[in-house]
């Protein structure tokens, strides 16, 4: 089985809730779109755990580039700092900074290995999973790497020729009304972040092989 989740921002008790119902095997695969980090305490907990795992695979999410910029840029460190600090960054770092040495070198070094966008076929159809945007698909920023992670997608948006896109970043709320939020099945995309980083929020996972949505239920 496939699964597919993304923007857990640290909160552990909604992850461990989906994982419950999931019941990963080693012959399943997970894919993670980023946003492990920030929001909620146990980001760092959560990215050890995946990245350890053979059958998880994880992309960069803008929170994890903000926390690699704020901790390895010299040049306007503060503001980086800053910056990562409105989104959430402050209960990161503030675990983080106790940690060894060696454990964070390592762990900045794990999320610069971070791919941007993952294929994956599944019953005969092909996803691009990313986490703002494929890459490519825009150059507001004049930089592949910040368009990727950063860029919000809409829902009349042209997808790739021959892929459905499945993304997070941007949570659903933009795409269709209610409450609480659901996956959004758009045309050839589909909408998976359903805001585990905000309290009234919760987190979603798409099994491909069925389009079974699981949602976590803290």
């Amino acid at each position: 089985m496939i699964y597919v989740m993304s923007d857990i921002h640290g909160n552990l008790a909604r992850f461990r809730s989906i994982m419950r119902q999931i019941r990963l095997t080693r012959n399943d695969h997970l894919y993670v779109l980023g946003d492990i980090v920030d929001r909620y305490p146990d980001g760092t907990t959560l990215f050890t755990q995946l990245i350890r795992k053979p059958n998880v695979s994880m992309l960069l999410g803008n929170h994890e580039l903000m926390m690699l910029k704020a901790l390895t840029l010299t040049d306007a460190e503060d503001r980086y700092i800053r910056h990562w600090y409105r989104n959430g960054g402050d209960l990161t770092h503030r675990r983080f900074k106790h940690c060894t040495l060696a454990y964070r070198e390592a762990f900045l070094d794990q999320i610069r290995s971070l791919p941007l966008n993952l294929e994956v076929s599944c019953n005969g159809i092909d996803y691009l999973l990313v986490h703002g945007a494929p890459v490519g698909f825009s150059t507001a920023r004049n930089d592949v790497v910040m368009d990727a992670v950063w860029t919000r997608l809409t829902a009349e948006d042209i997808m790739p020729e021959g892929k459905v896109v499945i993304f997070g970043h941007t949570p659903t709320a933009h795409y269709q009304e209610g409450r609480p939020l659901r996956i959004f099945h758009g045309n050839r995309m589909i909408g998976i972040d359903c805001e585990a980083g905000e309290p009234n929020g919760r987190l979603a996972c798409l099994r491909l092989d069925d389009m079974k949505e699981y949602y976590s239920e803290e």
